[in-house]
């Protein structure tokens, strides 16, 4: 029950760019935000993420991805 309600969660945030993630202003402010590094070593602006880019963002951070979930579904 915990899977489906953080299935929604994650639906819920995604959903207005579900099959294009990499063009979420929210999603490239936050990954941003969080110090996501670029090839150069220097700290990405929210308008140079690429989908690579998300990509690396989210395998790195799947665990604290998954706890934010988490903790989203039990609200």
């Amino acid at each position: 029950m915990l899977w489906l309600r953080m299935f929604l969660v994650a639906l819920r945030l995604a959903w207005p760019h579900l099959l294009t993630p990499w063009r979420s202003p929210l999603l490239r402010w936050r990954v941003a935000t969080y110090g996501l590094l670029g090839a150069d070593g220097r700290a990405l602006h929210a308008d140079d993420v690429t989908p690579a880019d998300l990509l690396r963002f989210t395998l790195r951070h799947r665990a604290a991805l998954l706890r934010f979930l988490r903790w989203a579904a039990a609200l």
